[in-house]
């Protein structure tokens, strides 16, 4: 009877502890399967509430640019929106002289001048030669004299002489052979000239005004008439800038002309109106903007205006040229910003929805934390902005 109780308590004992070893294991992978649970719970939550999506719109920029005239008056209304600038002109009247050295040289093809020996070998010939009578040499080279001669048979005279033809190749010389009477070929071994002394003057340098020396003249004068007009007009007032004072000749009186020659100086006087202006520049350009701004196409907005607008003063017209430069873009409808629209899509899908939109040069996309890879869900989690 003992025997039986141990084994049946033995027995009970080891079921419980089977029991209870059972449970322990239920129990672990139930809180493991928990763990597994929680942890991909959290993921969930995590991936939702932190996946974020940036879309930068890059917009199709251009350059607008605009030109007008605005007339300088000593009145301007604005209340009547009078596209005009105040304004002032003070002119005086100036003139100056200076002597110029022309230091320019030039060749000038001339006739060569020598003199020649005219032989007459005749028995019985006298013979006249009239003034300019051509002698003409073997290589066709021809030459004159300058007065009319007689020589008796026999006899010889030296005479002057020049060049047919002006330039170097009328420098003939001794070597130059000799020359025969043109309208007595017959007689070329009786009657001939030989050169005594050698033509020169054929090709001589000399002094000549140029136009670019004369119209360089005309520009000293012209910086010495604005240099009095200033002397003169700065005495009335501070303002006024030397460079911006307008300088009109009337009047320009010169002993040499441009083309004359064996000129070693010439004396210019000039006479001019030399005029201040005085205008509102920032009038002249708070008008240019606001016309530019007018010009803007309804479906485009202004970005910004490129630098600060050029401002030229017409003073013979009296009036302003002004032109300004601005950067424009096209506006972007609010239905193409929807974030709606791009939901689930990657980034090259979301670049290709964009890119198609009118004005859109490009797009730039970011996605956060470094696992989300489409636009999120939650549209407050996706940010579309446009790029200035």
């Amino acid at each position: 009877m003992d025997f039986v109780q141990k084994t049946q308590k033995k027995i009970e004992t080891s079921r419980k502890k089977l029991v209870k070893t059972i449970e322990l294991k239920s129990y672990k992978k139930l809180a493991v399967n928990f763990l597994i649970l929680t942890a991909n719970l959290i993921i969930i939550i995590l991936y939702f509430s932190l996946s974020q999506a940036k879309v930068v719109i890059v917009p199709a920029k251009e350059d607008i640019t605009h030109t007008i005239s605005i007339p300088i008056k000593e009145e301007v209304s604005l209340a009547d929106n009078e596209l005009a600038v105040s304004g002032n002109i003070t002119s005086i009247e100036v003139s100056t002289s200076k002597t110029f050295p022309v230091d320019a040289t030039s060749k000038v093809e001339k006739n060569a001048t020598g003199a020649v020996t005219i032989q007459n070998t005749t028995r019985d010939r006298n013979q006249i030669f009239v003034k300019n009578t051509r002698f003409v040499n073997e290589a066709g080279l021809e030459i004159k004299i300058d007065k009319q001669v007689q020589i008796a048979p026999g006899k010889s005279i030296t005479i002057s002489a020049f060049a047919s033809e002006p330039g170097a190749k009328g420098e003939v010389t001794s070597a130059s052979g000799r020359f025969q009477v043109a309208a007595l070929a017959y007689l070329k071994d009786k009657i001939y000239a030989e050169i005594s002394t050698d033509f020169t003057g054929g090709e001589i340098e000399i002094k000549v005004l140029t136009p670019t020396a004369f119209n360089k003249a005309k520009d000293s004068l012209q910086a010495e008439l604005r240099d009095k007009g200033y002397e003169t007009l700065s005495q009335g007032s501070s303002d006024i800038s030397k460079d911006d004072l307008a300088v009109e000749i009337t009047d320009v009186q010169s002993d040499a002309n441009p083309g004359d020659e064996n000129v070693d100086t010439f004396t210019m006087t000039a006479k001019s109106t030399v005029s201040a202006f005085s205008y509102d520049e920032k009038r002249a350009k708070e008008i240019i903007k606001q016309e530019l701004i007018k010009r803007i196409p309804p479906d485009k907005l202004l970005i910004d205006f490129t630098g600060e607008p050029q401002i030229t003063v017409n003073k013979t017209a009296l009036q302003i040229d002004t032109t300004a430069t601005a950067q424009i873009q096209r506006k972007i409808p609010e239905a193409a910003l929807n974030q709606e629209d791009i939901v689930g899509m990657n980034e090259d899908e979301v670049r290709e929805y964009f890119i198609k939109i009118t004005g859109i040069r490009d797009v730039q996309i970011e996605f956060w934390p470094f696992w989300v890879r489409s636009v999120p869900n939650l549209k407050d989690h996706v940010n579309i902005e446009i790029k200035k």
